[in-house]
């Protein structure tokens, strides 16, 4: 079972030895009743820290915080704990590329309906290929300040999961447009009375790399948690601010962090 809570950024990151201890723990709360309709899962990374952090995403931060588990994908802020954690700290990534495969294999095994909303038809398409029960969505190009749109979509995709009695929904588009869909899709479930808890992942370029789509770092480089400088020579365009302008301001956050918790 999970070791606690680490406390870091605001957020109470989740202590497991290993991804399948996350199953189990998913499992388990699917079929416990409750009071809720969903259940929300992030996997933070330096990158969506500094993200989180910024004024106008204080209300995505507000929604997710409240996550019953939050991974640490990121390594720096693995280290960090254990910077500052003699005891709850975090002892290694969980990152949800890892944690997808032995999820959805699971899913697969139960034979339960889940929902994803994918970034492209050829994503979509393989899904459909490798799961029958796998209900897939790929939205239209949208901008974040669309509000008009993310809420039609939103609603789309929620009565799906009612229809069909889906348990997890699975999103894999790009920051901030999965978590802004997200809480628009648990709000439109709950106002809706939506019975049985669905889990509702945020995983971004995890469908990807299950389908290899795109590599992944070598597993050594993983080990060692340099699997962001393999991303950035693969993709360098994309991912030169996230990797030098957003990892100064995480850097900043961090001195902030450390400050506050050894005062």
């Amino acid at each position: 079972m999970t070791k606690g809570k680490a406390n870091l950024f605001d957020f109470d990151f989740t202590i497991a030895d290993s991804i399948n201890e996350i199953v189990d723990l998913i499992f388990t709360d699917l079929f416990i009743e409750q009071n809720r309709c969903y259940s929300t899962l992030i996997t933070p990374n330096a990158f969506q820290i500094v993200q989180y952090n910024k004024k106008e995403n204080k209300y995505l931060k507000e929604f997710y915080k409240n996550s019953p588990i939050i991974l640490p994908d990121g390594a720096p802020i693995v280290w960090l704990s254990k910077i500052l954690k003699k005891e709850n700290r975090l002892k290694h990534r969980l990152p949800g590329s890892d944690l997808f495969p032995v999820l959805w294999n699971k899913i697969k095994q139960e034979q339960i309906t889940a929902t994803l909303v994918l970034t492209n038809e050829t994503i979509a398409l393989n899904f459909k290929q490798d799961y029958v029960y796998a209900n897939c969505f790929v939205p239209n190009f949208f901008s974040i300040n669309d509000t008009q749109y993310i809420k039609e979509f939103a609603c789309i995709v929620a009565d799906k999961i009612i229809a069909t009695n889906s348990r997890f929904l699975f999103l894999g588009i790009s920051y901030p447009k999965q978590e802004i869909l997200g809480t628009h899709i648990c709000n439109i479930l709950k106002e809706k009375g939506y019975k049985n808890t669905v889990w509702v992942l945020l995983l971004g370029a995890s469908f990807e790399f299950y389908f290899g789509i795109k590599k992944r770092a070598p597993s050594i480089v993983q080990k060692y948690g340099f699997e962001w400088l393999y991303r950035f020579i693969k993709e360098p365009k994309r991912l030169w601010k996230r990797y030098t302008i957003d990892n100064i301001v995480f850097i900043y956050l961090s001195i902030i962090e450390i400050c506050k918790k050894r005062m």
